[in-house]
């Protein structure tokens, strides 16, 4: 019995030391979050709108009398003329009738008016010498005048005939080339009836709809890039000529783009696009993802930014722009060069240990 009483005095020793010692506190775990590095940069996009090319200068044909086609050489499409070039003519028969008649018109009132010219000039010699009356005089001063009304129209009637013979042969406007063909020889057209589209090609058009969210930002001589499927390694500069003020279908507005053809590679028909560069821009500052930025009951914003030396994070209240395609613009609060917590915002708290997912490294 006396051996195991130092055994149990060892043994209440041991315990009383066991219920005095604290239990070891549990470490934190440390979260793991997503970041990225905040740089200043500017919400600038390139806008890009569909259109099709058309010839800026490009005419519908026609001519100014109608007639039976007796001649046409721009009945072929492609066929380039110069400027003046008889591109088709009409018969000239009874417009070259309609002159010959006119003209022998003014020759017989020409003569009357010579005549009546004459009879004024002697009756006014026997008036001054009271050899006729003042009314006989006045009968035949009328008779003049009326010649003279008489050969001033005859005249014009002259000039008419003329010209409608004139324009039984059309000419090119300007040099170009023949784009559509609506008639063909020995076809009797109206007058103003199309025969032909005529096409100058030195500078075509683009109708490209901007939407109304963009469009008080699109200029009158902005300049854009354009490009063709049909055209592919070739960006061709455009400017902008026309915006339109109502919109069209679905909210957009008509905006015209002018492109220069010098070396005639566009052709009316072509699909393209055309490009803004900095449509939409706001100003440069700082660009985070919406779910980066922290709203508060009081209509505050803040952010978690990462302390790289101890691998915490500290709440930061921030001033926040508009919405843009680059993100959501923060224009106050953060620096260049901090560490923003992209994901895993709503998990932290003031001073929490962070691991960076992207490096894979604390802090």
């Amino acid at each position: 019995m006396n051996r195991l009483r130092p055994f149990a005095a060892l043994l209440c020793l041991t315990l009383l030391a066991a219920c005095d010692r604290s239990p070891e506190p549990v470490p934190e775990p440390i979260r793991p979050v997503k970041t990225i590095r905040a740089t200043r940069a500017d919400s600038s996009k390139l806008w890009s709108f569909a259109g099709t090319a058309e010839d800026a200068l490009a005419t519908r044909l026609s001519f100014r009398v109608s007639g039976k086609i007796v001649e046409f050489p721009g009945n072929q499409i492609g066929r380039q003329f110069a400027e003046g070039e008889v591109i088709a003519r009409l018969d000239p028969s009874d417009y070259d009738l309609e002159l010959r008649q006119a003209r022998a018109n003014m020759e017989q009132v020409r003569a009357n008016y010579v005549r009546a010219k004459a009879d004024l000039q002697r009756n006014t010699r026997l008036f001054e010498g009271r050899v006729i009356s003042r009314g006989e005089l006045d009968q035949v001063e009328a008779d003049f005048k009326s010649f003279e009304a008489q050969l001033s129209a005859s005249t014009k009637q002259l000039d008419i005939a003329r010209k409608r013979l004139g324009y039984t042969t059309l000419r090119a406007p300007f040099n170009g080339w023949i784009g559509e063909v609506d008639a063909d020889v020995h076809q009797n057209v109206t007058a103003g009836q199309a025969i032909a589209t005529y096409n100058a090609g030195r500078q075509m058009k683009m109708y490209i709809s901007v939407p109304d969210t963009l469009i008080a930002q699109v200029k009158e001589g902005d300049e854009v890039a354009v490009v063709f499927d049909a055209l592919p390694g070739r960006i061709r500069k455009g400017k902008v000529e026309e915006v339109g003020v109502e919109s069209g279908s679905g909210s957009t507005y008509p905006v015209k783009v002018y492109l220069d053809n010098a070396d005639r590679l566009m052709r009316s028909g072509m699909s393209g696009h055309v490009n803004f560069i900095g449509l939409g821009q706001a100003k440069t500052a700082f660009y985070l993802p919406p779910v980066a930025v922290i709203g508060e009951p009081d209509g505050s914003h803040a952010v978690w930014v990462v302390d790289p030396k101890t691998s915490t994070v500290t709440r930061r209240t921030v001033t926040v722009g508009q919405l843009t395609p680059a993100g959501l613009e923060i224009s106050d609060g953060i620096a260049e060069g901090d560490i923003i917590v992209i994901r895993g915002v709503h998990n932290l708290e003031e001073g929490r240990k962070v691991r960076l997912l992207n490096t894979g490294a604390e802090g």
